[in-house]
């Protein structure tokens, strides 16, 4: 989903997790097997970070419960305000790391093609494919800068970023129908073997859409992919949406809030279990090299490790690296500071790419 967030607040929490009560409206019995009532836990910063890391998790706030808007009016003023700061951070970035753009109609779809300082001669000129996120909803226009500058600078890569048809005026399946039409265009000069597929939560979940649908087009396929804390079950409530509900920024699935009105805005009238909505469900096999990342506080690592397990059961390779202590999305927390744990991020995208890719 990735709705980016900036750090605040104090070093330890006060969870309050009851298990037993549902995130979303659905009926359980009184005695249900397999809940848990945790109570309420205090959890200290975690040890084993770097100094900067650690200052991430000490400054981090965790917002209240954000209601969902009521109407289209309302929803699209909601995202005009919040993706005013994404729009700050993302051109912040591009000067902090003196990265380059250009804003490109590709095949109809608006696209951001960056370019970093410093293009690394492995890649030559060629360009990865990335797909932003944002809760489907938000994190477009000049916000998709963040993460295809993060990308772009740490690969040494030039980006292409799709500027993707969002909810609430353009459900599913527009973001997908977006991003393989620029991919089509973008292989009328480019190897497929050598383009790289990238999208961080919302768009990493439409990242393994698009691969799925290319798959049932009979297109070529990327040469890899990488799917940052990808929500890959729309349809069901992982795990770790509960366990870890009040250590992640990015908060909470419950009905009425913002969460799950944008899932419920993408989905439309379709059926939350279609594959390219909720890839767990999708044909594996002959799914590309995938390398995922997530964190201990993430609060999509169920879907994250689950995805990684179906891919790994379907026979494809799929590494997948978790990093202690952090939350949704914090491997990009390098936009505009040095933090170890996220440079290690980037050189980890990088070696798989350089192992993957022609």
């Amino acid at each position: 989903m990735h709705l980016f967030k900036t750090a605040s607040a104090a070093a330890s929490f006060t969870l309050s997790v009851f298990v037993g009560t549902p995130l979303v409206s659905q009926e359980l019995p009184s005695i249900y097997p397999g809940v848990t009532t945790l109570g309420e836990r205090t959890i200290p910063a975690p040890v084993g970070l770097s100094p900067e890391m650690l200052e991430v998790v000490k400054e981090r706030q965790i917002p209240p419960f954000i209601p969902a808007p009521n109407n289209t009016d309302d929803w699209l003023k909601f995202q005009a305000m919040f993706d005013k700061a994404g729009v700050e951070l993302g051109l912040a970035a591009v000067a902090h790391n003196e990265a380059t753009y250009e804003v490109k109609d590709i095949a109809g779809v608006r696209t951001y093609v960056v370019t970093p300082k410093k293009v690394n001669d492995r890649w030559g000129d060629r360009v990865f494919v990335h797909i932003h996120g944002g809760a489907w909803v938000f994190g477009g226009g000049d916000s998709a800068l963040r993460e295809a500058v993060w990308a772009a600078s740490g690969l040494g890569v030039r980006v292409i970023s799709v500027d993707y048809r969002r909810p609430p005026l353009h459900p599913f399946p527009a973001a997908i129908e977006d991003s393989v039409a620029v991919w089509q265009e973008i292989l009328k000069t480019q190897d497929n073997s050598q383009t790289a597929l990238i999208g961080t939560s919302a768009g990493g979940n439409i990242s393994l859409g698009t691969v799925l649908r290319l798959k049932e087009l009979g297109l070529p396929l990327p040469g890899a992919i990488f799917a940052g804390t990808p929500s890959t079950d729309l349809q069901n409530i992982s795990d770790t949406w509960r366990t870890l509900e009040g250590l992640d920024p990015l908060g909470a699935r419950k009905e009425g809030g913002v969460i799950q009105g944008a899932i419920d805005l993408y989905v439309g009238t379709s059926d939350p279990s279609n594959p390219l909505l909720s890839p767990i469900n999708g044909n594996l096999n002959g799914f590309p090299p995938t390398i995922l990342i997530s964190g201990t506080r993430d609060i999509l690592l169920s879907d994250t490790v689950r995805m990684h397990r179906a891919l790994r059961g379907a026979g494809a390779t799929a590494d997948l690296h978790v990093y202690d202590g952090q939350a949704h999305a914090d491997y990009m927390q390098n936009l505009l500071r040095p933090v170890p744990e996220a440079t290690d991020a980037q050189r980890e995208l990088y070696e798989f790419f350089d192992t993957h890719l022609k």
